[in-house]
C-alpha cells in the first residue's frame, strides 16, 4: 500500500497543497510524467498530451440561494453568541440582502448547464442535499412550488450531470445537523467541523451522499464546506470513501477540500488498496474564487488569465502541465446581474484564445482527473527492449480513459494494444483514444485501460508476428 506524506491543516478555507511526489506500483513520479520502473524510455503522459481543464462549482444546491441563507444565518448566529464581533466571510455582504433573491430558478440552472456543455466544459457542480436546513432534496422545500424542485432536480440530472460529476456538500453547509432529530444544532459545518468528531464523520458523510442517492443522484465524490475536515484530514477523507463504498459501491471517489494560489497544483491518491482497486483522490483547486462568490465579491477575468493571455493564475499552471481547476461559488453566477456568469464566458473565449487548436488543454470532469492520476500512480508497468521493438506490460486495477504512453527514441511504424492496431495520426489535434503520434525519434500511443493485464507493442520495423 502506498504511503502518503503526512498533511498539515488549515482552518481557512481550502489553502493547503501537498506534495504528491513518491512511488505509485511500478512508477515513479517525476515532475508531469511518471516513468516505469525498470526503463527510462516509457513515460506516462498527460491524458492526450494535454493538460487537463476543470471548473468546479461550490455551494449550488436545489430551489434556494445558499448564500442568502448563510448570510441571515451566520448575521443572526454572530448576535446570539458574540454580539461585540465584527462580521467575517460572506457575512460582510449582509447589506445585500436587500438585493440578492433567495432563490434560483431551474431554468437559469439548465441555460448555464445547456452553455457549459456547448462550449465543452467539465467539471463538478455540488447539489447541497439539506441546504441551509431550509429543506432536504428527497423531501421538498416548503414555501416553495413543488414543481421547481422536480425542475431541478430534471435540469441536474438531463442537463448539468452530463458535463459535471455532482457532489454533496455536506448536509447543509450552513448548520451541523443532529442525525436524531434533523434539528440544526448551533456548531457550523465549516468552522467547528474544521476539526470534526471522528466517531461520527462517516455516518454524517454517508447521509449527504444517501439523500443525492434517494432522489438518483449516485455522486462520484463529495465537497468539503469550507475547511470541513481539515484537521483531520486523513479521517475525514477515509469516511469519504467508505461512505462512497457503503452507498454507491464507488471504489474510486474523489474529495474537493483544498484550493492554492501560490503553488503548483497535484492530485493526491490517498488510502490505496491496490488489491481491491480501492482509493481516494484529493482534487486541488489552483484558481478562485475570481467570479465574485457570493454575487458582490471579487468578480475579475485577468485574475484567472489576462488579455495578454500570459497574465493571470492560469498560464503558469497549464504551462507546468499541472491539473488547472477553477473554482467559483453558484450564487455569482446568477446574483447581481450574474456577474460570474459573464466573468466566466470572458475566461473561457480568453482560454480558447490561449489554446485554439485544442492540443493543449482537455476539460476533464474531477471524477476523470482522479482515476487518471490513480491509474499512472497505481499501475504497474513492465518494459522490456529488443532492437526492433518496445514490448510494454501493465497490470492495473485503475481503469482510465485516454492513458497516453510516451516511448522515447522509438519511431514505431506499427503499434498494436491488446492485439489490436492503432492508428496512426500525424497531428497532437488528431490524437486520440485508439491512435498513435511519432514526434522527434518519440512515439505516443493513447488508449482507454481497463482492468487486468494490458500489452503494449511498438515496433520500429515491419514484423510477420507479434
Amino acid at each position: 500500500m502506498r504511503q502518503v506524506p503526512t498533511m498539515k491543516s488549515e482552518i481557512s478555507r481550502r489553502r493547503f497543497l501537498t506534495a504528491a511526489a513518491g512511488f505509485g506500483a511500478g512508477l515513479a513520479l517525476h515532475g508531469k510524467h511518471a516513468v516505469a520502473k525498470g526503463s527510462e524510455r516509457v513515460t506516462v503522459c498527460n491524458p492526450l498530451l494535454r493538460t487537463p481543464l476543470s471548473l468546479i462549482i461550490d455551494d449550488s444546491c436545489p430551489v434556494i440561494n445558499k448564500a442568502y441563507y448563510w448570510i441571515q444565518q451566520r448575521h443572526d448566529w454572530r448576535l446570539r453568541h458574540h454580539p461585540d464581533s465584527e462580521p467575517s466571510g460572506w457575512e460582510v455582504h449582509y447589506d445585500k440582502l436587500g438585493k440578492m433573491p433567495n432563490t434560483i430558478p431551474a431554468a437559469f440552472a439548465a441555460e448555464w448547464g445547456h452553455w457549459c456543455g456547448e462550449q465543452g466544459i467539465k467539471g463538478k457542480f455540488s447539489m447541497i442535499p439539506f441546504p441551509a436546513g431550509v429543506g432536504r432534496i428527497d423531501r421538498g422545500f416548503p414555501g416553495f412550488p413543488p414543481a421547481e424542485l422536480r425542475d431541478w432536480l430534471r435540469v441536474t440530472k438531463e442537463i448539468i450531470w452530463k458535463n459535471f460529476d455532482l457532489t454533496p456538500e455536506m448536509l447543509t453547509h450552513t448548520r451541523v445537523v443532529d442525525l436524531k432529530t434533523w434539528k440544526l444544532t448551533e456548531q457550523w459545518e465549516q468552522r467547528a467541523w474544521v476539526d470534526p468528531p471522528v466517531e461520527l464523520l462517516t455516518e454524517y458523510i454517508t447521509t449527504a451522499v444517501q439523500l443525492l442517492r434517494n432522489v438518483g443522484i449516485e455522486c462520484e465524490g463529495v465537497t468539503s464546506p469550507g475547511g470541513f475536515g481539515s484537521r483531520k484530514e486523513m479521517a475525514y477523507s477515509k469516511a469519504v470513501l467508505d461512505a462512497a463504498i457503503q452507498v454507491n459501491d464507488n471504489h474510486r471517489p474523489f474529495y474537493f477540500l483544498h484550493l492554492t494560489h501560490d503553488e503548483l497544483p497535484d492530485v493526491p491518491v490517498r488510502h490505496v488498496d491496490e488489491a481491491t482497486g480501492t482509493a481516494i483522490a484529493s482534487i486541488v483547486g489552483c484558481a478562485g474564487d475570481w467570479f465574485g462568490a457570493t454575487g458582490y465579491g471579487t468578480a475579475d477575468p485577468d485574475l484567472f488569465i489576462a488579455k495578454d493571455l500570459k497574465g493571470g493564475r492560469l498560464p503558469g499552471v497549464l504551462a507546468a502541465e499541472r491539473p488547472c481547476v477553477l473554482v467559483g461559488h453558484w450564487p455569482c453566477f446568477y446574483a447581481n446581474e450574474r456577474i460570474g456568469f459573464r466573468v466566466l464566458k470572458e475566461v473561457k473565449r480568453r482560454l480558447d484564445a490561449y489554446d485554439p487548436d485544442r492540443t493543449k488543454t482537455i476539460w476533464m470532469k474531477n471524477s476523470e482527473i482522479g482515476h487518471y492520476w490513480m491509474a499512472r500512480e497505481l499501475s504497474d508497468l513492465q518494459v522490456e527492449e529488443a532492437a526492433s521493438r518496445c514490448d510494454i506490460r501493465i497490470r492495473t486495477k485503475f481503469p482510465t480513459r485516454d492513458f497516453t504512453l510516451a516511448i522515447r527514441n522509438l519511431a514505431a511504424r506499427r503499434v498494436q494494444v491488446a492485439g489490436r492496431d492503432m492508428r496512426r495520426v500525424r497531428s497532437r489535434r488528431d490524437f486520440r483514444s485508439g491512435t498513435f503520434l511519432i514526434e522527434n525519434k518519440q512515439t505516443f500511443v493513447a488508449f482507454d485501460l481497463g482492468t487486468g493485464d494490458t500489452k503494449i507493442s511498438a515496433i520500429r520495423v515491419s514484423e510477420t508476428a507479434i
